[in-house]
């Protein structure tokens, strides 16, 4: 099948992107090299496939296919990166998909469908057969007052399913390969309000009722790195919008981490929405905030690289994001659930230098991470990351002293103060003798002073 790709067209200065930029600590943006470029856009798909309609997940599988999840066409598109489509499939003949929402391909190729409409998942060979389906569990442990709407789901290296169900803040839901209820994972939770708080304590009843039908945020996407570390995105929450979960459910980010931003580019006051995200083999995340339409990109401990996209119908901006994932050559590839397309992104030079340098701090080799960050930093002396990073890998040969300097320019006082305290240490230990000895000479000329005034006061008498 051939594929046909359509550009849509840039803006009257011929750019595909606005400034892109990150944010200091009080939320103001600082410009930055662009990040990524609009390679291609993917719109129509050939006279037999035609066009998307209200796609809502893409998935690459271990062999470099792209797969796509046409929700209102009720249908799966397999294709290669380039876009040229290699297979539909619509499920079992006599019982059809309806309405899916996401897709997890496992390494023979087997696609597990979150077949939603249908109010189950369904596992289908290579080929498009039928293997098998996972329903609502009928186990007592498993809340059987929600009702069985799989959005997103996820296969792990045991072969266990999670599946993120729509609206249910109890978390990912476990199951094994017999449909058995294995649990739940990750629930998210109602933080305290000092509003809350005074409900309680001086509302009506009617309020107080009001209050008790709240429920916590749910999940809104999630994924299984190659880690074991489970990444997932939060709506209708104030922090932690962005989670990084280990195997027993633990978020290993702060609470008190906010990813996003409170403003929009005309400073109303919004909510982030992040409604999916990926994660590369350095570990770094990229997720989609459909509240702006943007694009945020964190390195593995959550510091902000670079905020790109936003509202428009040219290439480098969306309209609607919907899902996102990243290739083994770092492109990113967006769908668009509203324009009905896909849009590929190739990381600029700049970006590629940063996903090199962070790639090699992680992997421990500190002192060639140095080099890439002072290339970033001769393009941006202003670009905080670099600053930090540049700082952390100084750190980890111990030169305290210039590690102190760039944690400054990076505003990062926690950093500052650590280097501070390890190059006061090591003076310390360096200069230990002299500092014993400077003591001693200073006590015996002070005794020996006294003793002299002593005899001259003597001589007095």
């Amino acid at each position: 099948m051939m594929v046909i790709i359509l550009c849509f067209s840039t803006n009257v200065f011929g750019a595909t992107f606005e400034a892109d930029y990150i944010l200091d600590k009080d939320q103001e943006k600082i410009p930055i090299p662009v990040a990524y470029t609009a390679d291609r856009v993917m719109c129509f798909f050939g006279e037999k496939v035609g066009a998307l309609n209200n796609p809502q997940d893409l998935f690459i599988d271990s062999s470099n296919n792209l797969y796509v999840v046409d929700t209102d066409n009720n249908r799966v598109l397999r294709m290669t990166l380039d876009g040229k489509v290699t297979g539909v499939f619509n499920g079992p003949a006599d019982f059809p998909l309806s309405e899916p929402n996401g897709i997890y391909v496992d390494e023979k190729g087997n696609m597990y469908i979150a077949d939603t409409g249908n109010e189950r998942v369904v596992v289908l060979s290579k080929d498009g057969k039928f293997i098998k389906e996972y329903t609502k569990p009928t186990s007592e442990l498993y809340d059987q007052s929600y009702p069985f709407r799989p959005m997103k789901v996820y296969v792990d290296r045991t072969g266990y399913l999670y599946i993120l169900n729509k609206d249910d803040y109890h978390g990912l839901i476990i199951l094994d390969n017999e449909n058995n209820f294995r649990g739940y994972i990750a629930p998210t939770k109602l933080e305290f309000s000092l509003r809350d708080l005074f409900i309680r304590l001086f509302a009506t009843k009617e309020q107080k009722e009001a209050l008790l039908k709240r429920l916590p945020p749910a999940h809104s996407n999630f994924l299984i790195h190659d880690d074991g570390m489970i990444y997932a995105t939060t709506i209708r929450t104030e922090k932690a919008q962005i989670k990084k979960i280990t195997p027993i459910g633990n978020n290993i980010y702060k609470k008190t981490d906010f990813f996003g931003e409170k403003l929009d580019d005309y400073g109303n006051i919004v909510e982030p929405m992040f409604v999916d995200l990926c994660v590369d083999k350095n570990g770094i995340i990229t997720a989609i905030d459909a509240s702006k339409s943007k694009i945020y990109q964190y390195d593995p401990e959550g510091n902000l690289l670079a905020v790109f996209g936003g509202y428009g119908t040219w290439r480098g901006k969306f309209v609607n994001p919907s899902s996102i994932v990243v290739d083994s050559e770092e492109n990113l590839y967006v769908l668009d659930a509203s324009a009905n397309c896909i849009q590929v992104l190739k990381p600029t030079r700049f970006m590629k230098t940063v996903h090199y340098a962070i790639g090699l701090y992680y992997q421990g080799k500190y002192k060639e991470a140095i080099k890439p960050w002072k290339e970033i930093l001769n393009s941006d002396p202003y670009y905080i990351i670099a600053n930090k990073g540049l700082a952390k890998a100084l750190m980890k040969q111990e030169r305290w002293k210039d590690a102190m300097v760039f944690y400054k320019k990076a505003e990062d006082k926690e950093g500052y103060s650590q280097a501070f305290d390890n190059y006061r240490h090591e003076n310390f230990k360096r200069y230990f003798l002299v500092y014993v000895l400077g003591f001693v000479l200073i006590v015996m000329g002070l005794y020996q002073l006294i003793k002299r005034l002593y005899q001259i006061t003597n001589n007095v008498r």
